[in-house]
């Protein structure tokens, strides 16, 4: 009886939460290097558990 209700259970807790994936696609910034009075940056991805980055191209006018 208890495995039944267990399996009943579970499918509808299937139904109700969605399944959740380790794999997020997001996008930040990282620091290269600091030239005052702004922070050198540069655009980093992940895509599929995948990650890249872009060239020390971005520039915040921010205290170092």
């Amino acid at each position: 009886m208890n495995a039944l209700l267990r399996g009943f259970g579970d499918r509808i807790l299937d139904r109700l939460v969605p399944k959740a994936t380790a794999k997020a696609d997001t996008s930040f910034y990282k620091r290269c290097y600091c030239r005052p009075p702004a922070d050198v940056m540069k655009l980093c991805h992940v895509v599929g558990g995948l990650s890249s980055c872009g060239p020390c191209d971005t520039y915040f006018i921010r205290s170092c």
